[in-house]
Order: structure tokens, then C-alpha cells, then sequence
């Protein structure tokens, strides 16, 4: 991902948090062949004994976790340990340039996304294939208003068990971007700001959240 030095992330939780929040990514690798393949799943950092890590240690070197349907066969490429991508993103947005208040202007889109770029093994073991789903459902049910205790369907659970393929990606590259208008003075910034935070389209506010967190933006009646 070419990043320009603008729009860095600026600490890395943020990128550990982008990627918490947003376990919904995608896995890119190439077939034999040379052909891309890609698959939106479901992917996290494994989890510690102690618990998920903390977003304060990096992303470099740690162990990236998933799973996908064996009628997919793009787990199938996971077999050579090959280089794979995994791609996640935080909330976007469209700016259009009536925003600026300014002439001449053009628009463009902000965004947060993270990819991850390393070594990709299958998970053979069947409890360690066990431990990323369960794992899976963990993270994913923590953003539902009631979590679901997944008790009562462990017998179905391992029964579909042997059509599911459990991956792990070592991170051995991290790069991220966060456009937020960095590049923009700060009342243009503000103006943005503003206008994904009264907007009810798509991720718009949380956006104009992630704006505040990385730029230290207020509305403009706050400052």
C-alpha cells in the first residue's frame, strides 16, 4: 500500500483497533497458476492465553487468524506457506467538494483501511481449527447487543468442523492509511468533520469520530 507521510496512522493501536473493529476483511493470494484469488472472511489476531492482545503491541510479527468453507478453493493455496494479503477497512466516506466552501476544489473520498502482507499456513490440527472458530465467534459476537453462547451448538459446530479450512497469517508486513483530510487547513478539516458528523449515510459518523481521534478535531462551534 503506498502511504503517503500524511496520512499515517500516527500510533499504532489505531491500527491494531482498526482491525478489532473491523474483523470483516478480505484474504488475497494466487492460485498455481499465478491467478488472484480473493475471499471476504472474517479475521482476527489470535488470541493469548491471557486473553485477545492488547492494541498497544504491534502488529509486526504477530498472528493473524481465519477460516473459510472448503467448497471454497482458495484454501487451497494456503498449502505452499506462500506470501498472502489480508485486507481490512474502517469507515469511509465520500467529500464532496460543495464541503470546502472553496473554488476551484475536487472530490474525493476519506477512508481508513489496513493490510497485512505475510506467510499463510493451513490450520491441519482439528482443536486448533476448533479454538480459531470459537475465537471467531468470541470477537464477532461482542459487537451484538446480546452475545450468544455458542454452549448448546457445540455438538453442530464440530460436526461441520471438517468443511471449514482454519488459516493463520504471520504479519511480517503492516501498512496502513488513514485519509482524513490531513492534507486540508483546519477549517476546511473542521468542515469536513462537521459534515460526516451530522450526516446519516453508511459509516459517515463514525468517520467524523475517527477524524476527531487522529486530527484532535471538535466542531467548529468548540473551538
Amino acid at each position: 500500500m503506498h502511504t503517503p507521510r500524511h496520512y499515517q496512522a500516527g500510533a499504532p493501536s489505531r491500527i491494531s483497533r482498526l482491525i478489532r473493529e473491523n474483523p470483516f476483511g478480505l484474504i488475497v493470494s494466487a492460485n498455481g497458476d499465478g491467478v488472484p484469488l480473493a475471499t471476504h472472511v472474517p479475521m482476527l489476531r489470535s488470541p493469548t492465553p491471557a486473553g485477545p492482545p492488547s492494541d498497544d503491541v504491534p502488529l509486526e510479527g504477530s498472528r493473524i487468524i481465519g477460516h473459510m468453507a472448503r467448497v471454497n478453493p482458495q484454501w487451497k493455496s494456503f498449502t505452499d506457506g506462500g506470501q498472502v494479503l489480508a485486507v481490512f477497512s474502517g469507515p469511509d466516506g465520500y467529500v464532496s467538494p460543495t464541503v470546502y466552501q472553496v473554488t476551484p476544489a475536487a472530490p474525493t473520498w476519506n477512508y481508513a483501511a489496513v493490510h497485512i502482507t505475510g506467510p499463510v499456513r493451513l490450520i491441519e490440527d482439528a482443536d486448533d481449527a476448533l479454538r480459531t472458530i470459537m475465537a471467531t465467534i468470541d470477537v464477532t459476537e461482542a459487537h451484538t447487543p446480546t452475545a450468544w453462547d455458542p454452549s448448546g451448538s457445540m455438538d453442530y459446530i464440530e460436526r461441520i468442523l471438517p468443511g471449514i479450512a482454519a488459516f493463520e497469517i504471520t504479519a511480517e508486513r503492516v501498512d496502513s492509511q488513514f485519509k482524513l483530510s490531513q492534507e486540508k487547513p483546519a477549517e476546511i478539516q473542521h468542515r469536513v468533520h462537521d459534515s460526516f458528523a451530522a450526516s446519516p449515510h453508511g459509516r459517515d459518523r463514525e468517520l467524523a469520530a475517527l477524524m476527531s481521534d487522529v486530527l484532535g478535531l471538535g466542531s467548529v462551534a468548540e473551538n
